[in-house]
């Protein structure tokens, strides 16, 4: 029993999972609205949120090019833990939903991440209003796009979970004019780096004669060196972000990037699968080799530690045994020797029956 015992709990160790604990919330992923259902229970008992959304663009966007658009959530009547969770979608149907189905790539989400589902703590209520930015490839063929903005979060009360999405926001990508400076089409941005490293990058350009990079830190715009199209951005020294953007120059109208975002986190824990399973196995060997130690004697062993009956047998086969010598002891002879009749080896035998001259 305490063998099966041992083996459920090995089994319950070696089935948990190391990973980030998301109190309040999923987790930023990509997602389809249809997750409303699966991660908040079942849609049909969602109540629906009274929040009013936007997504704002850019006057011009053109196709394959990185461009930024800020989604804003006003009179929010969120729970106490004052999280949404916000998704970037281009339906209301919450079927094949996703951006990139339509070509959109999102190259950094507000939490620096490239998700199009995101949570957010922040001051929402019912009198502020609270505005996040995205930075997005936009599609690659020109035309008429739509972008949703879907929300989720809990009710005051607690109990239900509350939805909601915006109206159509519609956008226009136009063909990228001919000689327009601008950053390659296959270029990323670094959207993370560890606390105390300094962040080199490199761009890549098209149609551009010169590039300034820009970092804002502090509310403070600075100026970077850039040699050869790289640039230094300096180490962080506490968790948060910076934002850096750059302009670009050449024969066509100068363009200026979306703000970009670095955000500096602290090292996480780095976990050994390998050496957590073999672990894991010790510990069964260990449980097993407890087990069998303080395993039971059985019922045949505990009678016979107890029975002396084979001791008491022999210690009283010895006494008859000797009895019996004593008994069987040959009598002195009377003094006139052998009784008439008597031989020797009936006296040995009946020796000590006799008395006088009876037999």
């Amino acid at each position: 029993m305490r063998f099966k015992i041992a083996i459920v709990l090995l089994l319950m160790i070696l089935s948990t999972t190391i990973s980030t604990a998301n109190p309040g919330g999923k987790g930023d992923a990509v997602r389809s609205r249809d997750c409303a259902g699966s991660c908040h229970g079942s849609s049909s008992t969602n109540g629906s949120s009274g929040a009013e959304l936007a997504i704002q663009f850019q006057s011009e966007v053109y196709a394959g090019l990185i461009t930024e658009i800020e989604t804003s959530v006003s009179f929010a009547e969120v729970s106490s833990n004052n999280m949404v969770g916000l998704t970037l979608l281009i339906n209301s149907d919450g079927a094949k939903d996703l951006p990139a189905n339509d070509g959109w790539e999102i190259i950094t989400d507000p939490n620096g991440g490239t998700n199009n589902y995101v949570e957010i703590v922040d001051s929402f209520s019912l009198e502020s209003m609270v505005s996040q930015k995205w930075t997005l490839r936009a599609p690659s063929n020109p035309g008429d796009y739509s972008l949703y903005l879907a929300i989720q979060h809990g009710s005051p009360n607690g109990g239900i979970a509350m939805t909601g999405i915006s109206s159509v926001q519609s956008v226009t990508v136009s063909e990228v004019p001919e000689n327009l400076p601008r950053l390659a089409d296959d270029w990323q941005p670094v959207n993370s780096r560890l606390l105390g490293e300094e962040t080199e990058i490199t761009l890549e350009t098209l149609n551009t004669d010169s590039v300034v990079v820009e970092l804002q830190s502090g509310g403070e715009i600075i100026n970077l060196e850039v040699v050869e199209n790289k640039f230094t951005i300096p180490a962080a020294v506490n968790p948060g972000v910076v934002q850096w953007r750059v302009i670009l120059d050449g024969e066509g109208p100068t363009q200026t990037s979306p703000w970009f975002r670095l955000s500096a986190v602290e090292p996480g824990w780095e976990v050994d699968e390998t050496a957590l399973y073999l672990q894991g196995f010790a510990l069964l060997i260990l449980f097993a080799g407890l087990v069998l130690v303080q395993k039971p004697s059985s019922s045949s062993e505990v009678e016979n530690k107890y029975d002396n009956t084979a001791e008491v047998n022999s210690q009283f086969g010895a006494i008859q045994e000797e009895s019996q010598i004593q008994t069987n002891a040959v009598r002195p002879l009377p003094a006139g020797g052998l009784p008439e009749g008597w031989t020797m080896e009936q006296w040995e035998y009946y020796g000590h029956e006799y008395q006088g001259g009876i037999q």
